[in-house]
């Protein structure tokens, strides 16, 4: 048997039990005392009703929430306790502290305040909801984890993205967290609270940002608490974001809700629209910044990268930008700037979801403000091998000189109108060299796009316009180019490269150009493989790639 040192008193008894199994201590204290020692009722049923966890000498833990309990009707103490807690030993600290005269009469409609600590609790996990890009998992021990969505991962798993990555955990109660680029977050502590539905939460973030909606619990709220190095962020049923921006620089963002921030020996409470950043001293509550207006942009964009931008209004200091994919909202791209403009080179056509949210001077985050975007840039329209945009001539027939042909067919019109409404040709352009006669004199516009491997359009080239003067007239022959299409942006320098396709190894020819045209007598002749590169001081950067173009 195992013993237990009663130590001897005037009016107490001071147990010392050994860190043995609780059966064991049960069984063995009980039988001490009555075998040697004398106690009363009411003492030996206080200690065999103790919590079993202050019994096994474990310290409590410090969590001061209170569960406001209804009472039902035919509720007594002992009803809650075996129902709702964790021992029914708590039934007389339940009493005291709600000032209960018989614990077996309760007033139905009556509230209990019970803390979270005595509630029952099992261990939670988190559920892999949705990944993208470079993102990794490692266990307590250290050991890789695999990645698979739907999967549980229990406390202690490591998570960390990469650059333009994301990854978002699914809780019990369906909040989310989502662990946005380059971020490290630990799972530590996770409880769910059976009888209600409620989750304790409890991360670590070692670097990056994370977003978090915490699903409101009416019977008891669920605490979501994410811990950095320089403070802790915890929360009841909010929508919230943390950021550790360095060791000893914490930044929360309540979107809605209410957020505590406890930051050395300061706390503070964060209301929904306002934000708190400070060193290890903490900082008070700063107003968020309003979602962003973004006039200017537009739905759709024919280049990649899509030349976003916007005007900027007042107070907003810098822009964190996020690209998602609309079909299953993958990250795609998610930079932070200062100026109010942003190149993301896309994957390809589709849509896409574009989410903007300034930043204050202070380094705050604000609303977010999203825009559905759509690209339409594939496959970039044919070469053209033409005097400029605009071109006179006597003659009635047009001459299309282009990079179409049977492997790569493009789609042609022709019509009075620049905006071709009437079209006197609307059809497919399969030869390098074609001809249309006009049916008279005047101005005619005409333009091209390549046709897709799935039969689909691309962006319209330029549109290009010829004047057929008649013979009386002397016309504006101006020297023939190869021509590309401009992109939409000021100050942009057009690069073509030349890469001979008898010598892919051979060093590229390459030209620059103010504009996408290039003056064919300057130009060597043969077969070459084409791209043209479009940059500007502001950093950005777009390639146009054609596999074969003959130069006479």
């Amino acid at each position: 048997m195992h013993s237990a040192h009663v130590a001897h008193h005037p009016q107490s008894y001071a147990v010392n039990l050994p860190n043995l199994p609780m059966a064991s201590i049960l069984s063995d204290f009980i039988h001490c005392i009555s075998r040697d020692y004398t106690m009363n009722k009411a003492m030996l049923l206080a200690v065999c009703l103790a919590p079993p966890l202050a019994l096994a000498g474990a310290a409590p833990a410090a969590d001061s929430a209170i569960w406001q309990y209804r009472v039902q009707a035919g509720d007594t103490l002992w009803s809650v306790a075996s129902q709702h807690l964790l021992s029914p030993g708590y039934v007389p600290q339940l009493q005291a502290q709600n000032h209960i005269a018989n614990p077996y009469r309760l007033s139905s409609g009556s509230v209990l305040n019970i803390p979270y600590a005595w509630v029952k609790q099992d261990t939670a996990d988190a559920t892999l909801d949705e990944m993208s890009g470079q993102v990794a998992a490692q266990g307590r021990n250290g050991a890789a984890l695999d990645l698979v969505r739907g999967q549980r991962y229990v406390s202690g798993t490591r998570f960390s993205t990469g650059r333009d990555s994301m990854l978002r955990l699914r809780f019990r109660d369906g909040s989310m967290l989502v662990l946005n680029a380059n971020t490290t977050l630990t799972l530590e502590n996770q409880a769910y609270y059976p009888s209600t539905g409620a989750i304790r939460s409890q991360s670590r973030l070692d670097q990056g940002s994370t977003g978090n909606s915490v699903i409101p619990n009416l019977l008891m709220p669920s605490r979501y608490s994410i811990q950095t190095p320089s403070a802790v962020t915890t929360v009841r049923g909010t929508e919230f974001r943390v950021r550790s921006a360095a060791a000893d620089d914490t930044a929360a963002e309540v979107l809605r809700g209410k957020v505590n921030v406890r930051d050395g020996q300061q706390e503070v409470d964060v209301p929904a629209g306002f934000g708190s950043r400070g060193k290890s001293d903490g900082g008070q509550p700063e107003a968020l910044p309003a979602a962003p207006r973004l006039a200017g942009l537009a739905p759709r964009y024919d280049f990649n990268p899509p030349p976003l931008r916007w005007r900027a209004d007042a107070g907003e200091a810098g822009y964190h930008l996020a690209l998602n994919r609309a079909s299953d909202g993958a990250l795609v791209q998610e930079r932070s700037g200062a100026a109010p403009s942003f190149y993301p080179l896309l994957p390809d056509n589709g849509d896409y979801l574009l989410t903007i949210r300034a930043v204050n001077a202070a380094g705050l985050e604000g609303f977010d403000s999203s825009r559905p975007l759509q690209l339409h840039a594939y496959p970039p329209p044919p070469l053209l091998l033409a005097s400029g945009p605009e071109q006179q001539q006597r003659g009635a027939v047009l001459a299309v000189r282009s990079t179409a042909d049977a492997a790569h067919p493009a789609w042609l019109q022709v019509a009075r109108d620049a905006d071709f409404r009437q079209p006197l040709y609307d059809g497919r352009l399969e030869r390098p060299q074609w001809q249309l006669t006009l049916p008279d004199q005047g101005v005619w516009y005409w333009r091209a796009a390549s046709i897709g491997a799935d039969g689909r359009l691309g962006p319209y080239g330029d549109v290009q316009r010829l004047e057929v003067t008649g013979w009386l007239m002397v016309p504006d022959i101006r020297p023939a180019t190869l021509a590309g299409r401009r992109y939409p942006l000021s100050g942009l320098r057009y690069t073509l490269q030349l890469t001979p396709l008898e010598q892919l190894a051979a060093t590229p020819f390459r030209f620059a150009a103010a504009q996408p045209l290039w003056l064919l007598r300057d130009l060597p002749r043969g077969r070459f493989a084409v791209t043209i590169h479009i940059d500007d001081d502001d950093g950005y950067h777009a390639e146009e790639q054609y596999p074969s173009l003959t130069l006479p």
